[in-house]
Parts: structure tokens; sequence; C-alpha cells
């Protein structure tokens, strides 16, 4: 019924009073002068150039309006409804608006030749406008990970979304949110549980979901996955677990920064340089305090300038004097008590943090392990150094044993370098038609859900349908 009456409309539309004259080039005209103007409201300037260039592309021509555009119309109205699939709300994309508008027969037919012109051209760019603002959501989220944490960074390289959606108005609309959204299968997956869970799970999933649209597309063949939340790493081979063990990671002081990296060395007897803010709160007062801390932790002083790295004489500092206490770094040397353990692993990154051994075993039969200055701890590094040397004849298992003990730093480089990411996921597919959920350690969740841009209801139109009759 809704189809039909839209017939009714979108021919109103294009000529006056449901007569025959076609006003396609006026509607075409008025179009071009929409978008050449600045955005409408609550329309950000990306998806406003995303208008702007399907528009370009069709020579302005409408796209949902006259005739024939019935049936296009009656398709995008679906696909806005197709919303809460992707945990979105269908009314911030004013399905509801357009909706109402598409149905009114009545108040098209009570409209002037130069009323409907602009009431079509109106219809059109706003249907297009809620679409691409829906897909640009779907592909690339709603919030900016930088809201939550500011050294997030979204790494999904955006998809042409004007052109999906210009050969999905050609083929069919149907399949054009499954075209632009994350290619990640566990994306489908709470798509699917999404469709029948319980109301409880529904913002958590939702949630979720988000964070893939910040994920690259590509994750790396094989690579290896962090995930925060649920404390453990995973190997991954073409999407699926060949490897898992427990992990530690930051505390809710010092958390773990979300972000992916190349792995590309593995260093045996590491020694521990200490990250500054704990050789400023830590390492430096305990020296003072007790001049015996420094040899009995086998940690070494340095002198650093730009040229050398001289040890010093601990009796020979004045701890009390900041200046001098600004030339001087701490490092533990290698060994059994070595805060890294026996081995780490090097994935470059501006934040310092790594994967590596730890002495301290015990925290690993801990359910809850938040524990570290930010770094990821492993409970089995020898078996994940196995892992990524495997294509290395000549680091048999008993060299690897043998360098992890062996007192002396060595830094071996990897054949291929490995990705690795560092997540947080809450929720993660279970593979049974449910999920594993995690507890919020951050409080990521929270903060997600109560941003503005997550939260808030788009503005209404006025900009998202004609004119009220």
């Amino acid at each position: 019924m809704a189809v039909t009456r839209g017939w009714i409309l979108v021919v109103c539309l294009g000529a006056v009073g449901c007569g025959i004259t076609d006003t396609t080039p006026q509607t075409t005209l008025a179009i071009e002068q929409l978008v050449a103007a600045a955005p409408l409201a609550d329309v950000s300037e990306d998806v406003w150039q995303d208008v702007r260039h399907f528009y370009r592309t069709r020579m302005h021509e409408p796209a949902w309006v006259g005739d024939g555009a019935a049936t296009k119309a009656a398709e995008a109205l679906t696909l806005l409804r197709r919303a809460s699939e992707h945990g979105l709300t269908p009314a911030d994309y004013n399905e509801d608006v357009l909706t109402g508008t598409f149905n009114d027969s009545e108040g098209a037919k009570k409209r002037s030749r130069e009323d409907a012109v602009q009431a079509s051209a109106r219809f059109d760019v706003d249907m297009t406008t809620a679409l691409l603002t829906l897909g640009r959501d779907v592909a690339l989220g709603r919030t900016q990970p930088g809201a939550i944490d500011p050294r997030w960074k979204a790494l999904r390289t955006p998809p042409d979304l004007p052109a999906a959606l210009s050969q999905a108005h050609a083929s069919g609309l149907a399949s054009w949110l499954d075209a632009v959204r994350p290619t990640h299968p566990e994306y489908a997956a709470l798509q699917k549980v999404l469709a029948g869970s319980a109301a409880a799970d529904r913002q958590s999933i939702a949630l979720n979901m988000e964070r893939w649209r910040w994920m690259p597309d590509d994750l790396g063949a094989r690579h290896l996955l962090v995930n925060i939340p649920s404390f453990h790493m995973a190997a991954r081979e073409d999407g699926r677990a060949v490897m898992d063990m427990r992990v530690v990671v930051g505390t809710t002081e010092h958390t773990t920064p979300i972000f992916s990296g190349d792995m590309s060395t593995i260093v045996f007897s590491p020694y521990w340089n200490v990250p500054e803010s704990i050789a400023e709160g830590e390492t430096a007062p305990a020296a003072a305090r007790d001049p015996n801390y420094l040899a009995r932790n086998n940690i070494d002083i340095l002198r650093v300038s730009k040229s050398e790295a001289v040890v010093v004489d601990p009796s020979k500092v004045d701890w009390d004097n900041p200046e001098e206490m600004e030339t001087l770094s701490f490092r533990q040397r290698p060994g059994a008590d070595n805060a890294l353990g026996h081995v780490k692993f090097l994935f470059p990154n501006k934040y310092d943090v790594y994967l590596h051994d730890t002495p301290a075993d015990a925290l690993f039969a801990r359910p809850g392990r938040a524990f570290s200055h930010g770094c990821v701890r492993l409970e089995q590094p020898e078996e994940l150094a196995k892992y990524v040397l495997r294509d290395r004849a000549e680091w048999d298992d008993e060299r690897i044993q043998a360098a992890m003990l062996a007192g002396t730093e060595k830094h071996v480089a990897l054949k291929d370098e490995i990705p690795v990411h560092i997540v947080y996921f809450t929720v993660w597919p279970n593979g049974t038609g449910g999920v594993d959920s995690w507890p919020d350690i951050y409080g990521y969740d929270v903060k997600q859900a109560h941003n503005p841009t997550v939260s808030a209801r788009r503005d209404r139109p006025g900009r998202a349908g004609m004119p009220a009759s």
C-alpha cells in the first residue's frame, strides 16, 4: 500500500496537479543549487562531500523522485530501516520523516509547480544524505575512538561510499550496506546475534560492532591479537586461532593503549630500560632510601649524553640534585629476575609497548590480570618465540631455550614482520550463535555509550522532508 501511494506522490512531485508535464530538468537544477550550498543542518562536511560527488556523477539528476523512481525510493526507505541490523537507530537517519513524506500524496496534490519542484529536490537530496550518512556510520562508525582514549585511532580505509551507492542504485540497494560494512566475520556474526539477542545485550553488542569499524580490513593472513578485556592473546592464521595464551595487561592507572604494529624483532635475555615515569616515581626514590637497592635488583645507573652512555657508581650520585637526576637513566641487567623475563617481542610504536616474559608467573592464575605498567606480559613466551621463528630453521627449540637463558642480550630479526593488534572487545561471537563477554575493565564501554556522537539523536528534519502542506 505504501508503495502504491508513493507512486502517486513521486509522480506528483514531478508534475503540477499530477499532470503530465515533466519537471525533471527543473528538479535537476534545484538539486544542483541545493548541493552547491553549505551543508544542511546536522550534516557533516564528509557526508556533504559524498552527497555532492554522488550527484556530480549523475549530472545532478534526481535518484529517488520522478517517473519510475517510486520503487527506488521504497527500497531506500527499507534500507534505512535496516540500520537496526548494525546496532543503529533508523530514526537517526530520518527514516520516519522520509517515510511520512513519501506517503503524503494529499499534501503533494496541493503544491504549486514551483513548490513541487523544490519539494522534489529536497526529498531527493535528503534521501541521498540519509543513505550516505547511514553508509558512513556503518562503514566507519559514529564515534571517534580518540574521544574514548586519545591514543586510540581509527585504522579502516574509508570505502568509496558515493560510488558504492551509485552502483547499488543501478543494480539493487539491498546489498549496499553489506558492501560497505566491515569485512571481518566477527562483525557479521555479531549482526546475527543482534538480530535475536536479549535487550540487555543489544547495547554491548552495538558498542563492540562500532569498534570493528575502526579496525583495518586486512589484519594480516598471520597475525597476533591481544584482547585487553579477555586478558588473552591469540595467534591467528586466516582468521582462525592457532595459539592462545593468557596475558597480563596495564592497570587502570597505566592502561595498555589500543593500536596496531608490526612485530619485527625478538630480543633474548633482554635488558630492561626502566621507563622514565617508573624511574622517577619508583626506582630513584628506592635507590635514595636504600644504598643496596640497585645491586640487589641488578640495576645499573647510566649517565646518558648525545655521544655515549656511561655506567655511574651509585655512591657518587647526588640523589637530591634534580639537575643531575635528569642526566641519569636506569637499566636492569638480563637474568631470572629481570622485569621482562627472558625474552621480549618488539613491534615499534610510539608508546614503547611490547610483549614480554615476566618472572611474576603467579599473576596468570588470577581471573583479572590488569597489573602491568602498559606492556603485555605473556604466559607462554617460549611458545610464542617458537611460533614467530618457525620459518627460521636455525632457531630450533634448543637454541631458543639457550638464548633465553644466556644472560647476554641478543636481537633476532624476524624473516617476515607479523602484524600485532591490541584491541578492546568486551563482546566476542562464540561460534555457537551467542557471545562471550568480559568486564569493561577500563570503562571504555561506559565512556563510548555516553559519548554524544553515539547517544545523541540527530536533529530532526525541516532539512529532511518537504514543507508541511
